[in-house]
């Protein structure tokens, strides 16, 4: 039985007893007829309401946001070059100054966008490029909204200096604050249940901020922590 069809059954029952319950009291036919015409209202709306709440918890964002996230995907990325660094194929300590950048815009009908780089290892400059056009960039789509212009609209930036590694997304949101507090609230969970130290570091060094219709998302991993990881790692596959 559909949905429709169920709640139909349920405000025919449910007010053909009220109905039913009142010409046994004796009620005048004008009220019988006012009582169960507002029974029938008040149990439509009940039923919306929570049709409302299980269409939200259904195709919210909750579940849009139910797969990878940024922090995840940034510590697959850092995972990615502690491979290459075990192979050779990337030097330590990596590039002190770096970024790379992507501007993308797509709308209804089209997509569009590039990025620009200052990566010299040809084989990090692959890794960086594929992280952001692959999987930053359709995650930041995943979640964004169409703006007044019909188009959505992200920019991610990877960046090093000699203290952090930054990666700094941003994309268009209707309801850019709110979306804003719910990802807080989202990775301070994770970093909490979190049992990897790199992950949980990477989500307790994750904001997300707004302003007007876009969403900032910053990932500000200390660089020391970061170059220790590798060498470590580095020197256990040594052995």
């Amino acid at each position: 039985m559909s949905r429709r069809n169920k709640n139909n059954s349920i405000i025919f029952l449910t007010t053909l007893s009220v109905y039913l319950g009142l010409v046994l009291v004796g009620a005048p036919p004008q009220i019988l007829t006012q009582i169960a015409l507002t029974k029938n209202s008040d149990i439509q709306e009940e039923i919306q309401v929570k049709d409302d709440l299980d269409n939200k918890s259904d195709d919210g964002e909750i579940e849009d946001f139910s797969n990878d996230d940024f922090p995840g995907l940034f510590a697959e990325f850092l995972k990615e070059i502690r491979e290459e660094i075990k192979s050779g194929k990337i030097s330590l300590p990596i590039q002190a100054d770096f970024y790379v950048e992507g501007n993308f815009k797509a709308s209804e009908f089209s997509g569009g966008g590039g990025t620009s780089s200052t990566v010299s290892n040809p084989v990090l400059n692959k890794l960086v490029q594929n992280v952001i056009n692959q999987k930053f960039k359709t995650k930041a789509f995943e979640l964004a909204d169409y703006d007044n212009e019909k188009s959505k609209n992200a920019n991610i930036r990877l960046e090093a200096d000699g203290t952090d590694l930054l990666l700094k997304v941003s994309f268009s949101k209707s309801n850019a604050e709110q979306f804003a507090k719910f990802l807080n609230q989202e990775f301070s969970l994770s970093a909490v249940s979190d049992k990897n130290t790199l992950t949980k570091q990477i989500y307790e060094n994750t904001t997300a901020t707004s302003e007007n219709n876009q969403v900032f998302i910053v990932t500000r991993l200390p660089r020391g922590s970061l170059d220790e990881f590798l060498k470590q790692d580095a020197k256990a596959e040594s052995k």
